[in-house]
C-alpha cells in the first residue's frame, strides 16, 4: 500500500516555453509512469474501502475525539467535479473516473491532476453510508502509516478541516523530490490528496492545504 512513496523520479520546476507543441519532453515518460502509479494506487484504495466497510462496527475507532456530526448526500463525482473546476493551486485535471464501489460504499470518484511547475496530484473521494464507516476506513489507513520511519507528520496543515471529522497528513523530501499524502473525513465522506513534485516541500504543503480545502468545501 505504501509502495507508491518510492515511485519517484527527478523533476524540474522550470519549463521551456519555447518548445514546439509536438516535441516530447525527457520528463514525459516518468510523468506517464507516475500517472499509472496514481491509477493503481486509487484502485487499491477503493478496493480496500469496500472491504473495510464490511467490518465497520457501531462505534468510531478507539481514541477518536468527538466532533460535530454531519451527513452529506452529495455524490463523489459531484464533489470531485466542483473541487477541481476552478483549478485549485494551479492544478488542471488530466483524467478522472467515477467508480461504483458496492453496497457498502455509496459512490467513489478520483481524478489525476497536474500543474505548470511539474507537480502531480491525485484526489480521491469516497462517500460512505454512515459517519462510522468513513471514520473506520480513515482510522485503518492512519494506523497503517503512523510512525513510519523517514516521514514527517504535517497534519497541522489540515487542522482547519476537522470540524466534522479528522485529518492526517505525512510526507518526505528526498533528493529534492517531495511527496505528501493527506486524509480527511467530513461526516460520511472520506477525502484524500496525494502530491508529488520537484518543488520545495513547504510549497507542496501549501498545495495540499489548497486542494484539500477545495474538496472539503465541495463536500456539502
Amino acid at each position: 500500500m505504501l509502495g507508491w512513496f518510492h515511485a519517484r523520479g527527478p523533476k524540474s520546476r522550470s519549463l521551456d516555453g519555447q518548445g514546439s507543441p509536438g516535441a516530447k519532453s525527457p520528463e514525459e515518460a516518468p510523468r506517464k509512469g507516475r500517472r499509472l502509479v496514481f491509477v493503481a494506487i486509487t484502485v487499491v484504495i477503493l478496493a480496500i474501502a469496500g472491504i473495510v466497510a464490511l467490518v465497520v462496527t457501531s462505534t468510531p475507532p478507539s481514541g477518536t475525539p468527538t466532533t460535530a456530526s454531519t451527513y452529506i448526500s452529495t455524490g463523489a463525482d459531484s464533489i470531485v467535479g466542483a473541487a477541481v473546476q476552478s483549478n485549485p493551486a494551479g492544478f488542471v485535471v488530466q483524467s478522472s473516473k467515477p467508480s461504483g464501489a458496492g453496497s457498502n460504499v455509496q459512490r467513489a470518484d478520483w481524478a489525476d491532476l497536474s500543474s505548470a511547475d511539474g507537480s502531480e496530484a491525485n484526489v480521491t473521494v469516497i462517500v460512505y453510508p454512515s459517519v462510522n464507516a468513513s471514520m473506520s476506513y480513515y482510522g485503518r489507513l492512519v494506523a497503517d502509516v503512523t510512525g513510519l520511519p523517514g516521514y514527517t507528520v504535517v497534519s497541522g496543515d489540515l487542522a482547519s478541516f476537522q470540524q466534522y471529522g479528522r485529518c492526517y497528513a505525512y510526507g518526505e523530501d528526498v533528493e529534492s523530490f517531495a511527496v505528501i499524502n493527506g486524509y480527511c473525513t467530513k461526516g460520511n465522506v472520506f477525502l484524500q490528496v496525494h502530491l508529488d513534485s520537484g518543488i520545495a516541500f513547504s510549497d507542496l504543503e501549501g498545495d495540499l492545504t489548497t486542494l484539500m480545502s477545495a474538496l472539503y468545501q465541495a463536500a456539502a
